[in-house]
């Protein structure tokens, strides 16, 4: 059970049902929650092939050699040269169309979404604007930026075109294939 704390958000907006955050964010973080709780629990002592291990989930080692054979090199800083090695590599593999939807509210949708801003208005940008609850094709990977890797996306909806991060991006779940492609450069522009 999740309960909502009224000293945060205000007694008035918890009983009018006007919760400055997004449900699908509380899911997530709850998921994400269980997950370490899960690995908090593991204990060294009883181990046995069926308990829950660290080194299961992700091998830090594993994903640097993997990296170095990605990026050719064994700087695995995130740099302009490094992105456009990445993007070569994504580029091979992932071959448009590709479905993704955001993984978290574009930074415009931010104060819609979390800081309580009027919900018509929010509707009305969401036109002309690309929203997270969207579903995009990848129409092509375009250059690398100061936010990574850049993809031209077109929304299925009504096949509105936007050039974005990739970092802001995630698989749909109608089209996991590459899913580990993705979540591995997230990882790697989020951790070097």
């Amino acid at each position: 059970m999740i309960e909502i704390d009224e000293g945060v958000f205000g007694p008035r907006l918890i009983e009018r049902g006007e919760l400055p955050i997004n449900p699908n964010q509380i899911i997530d973080l709850v998921k994400r929650m269980s997950q370490i709780e899960e690995l908090l629990l593991y204990d060294d002592e009883d181990e046995d092939e069926d308990d829950l291990c660290l080194e299961d989930i992700f091998d830090e080692d594993e994903f640097e050699l993997e990296l170095k054979e990605i990026l050719g090199t064994d700087d695995l800083e995130v740099n302009e040269e490094n992105l456009n090695r990445y993007l070569k590599f994504l580029k091979d593999r992932i071959k448009p169309p590709y479905k993704l939807t955001g993984n978290g509210e574009f930074d415009w949708e931010e104060e819609y979404v979390s800081g309580g801003k009027s919900k018509k208005e929010y509707e009305k940008l969401k036109k002309q604007q690309p929203s997270y609850t969207d579903t995009f094709s990848l129409v092509q990977f375009c250059d690398v930026g100061t936010e990574g890797i850049m993809v031209k996306v077109e929304r299925t909806s009504d096949r509105r075109q936007f050039i974005l991060p990739l970092i802001d991006l995630d698989v749909t779940e109608e089209d996991p294939e590459h899913f580990e492609l993705i979540d591995n450069y997230l990882l790697w522009f989020f951790s070097y």
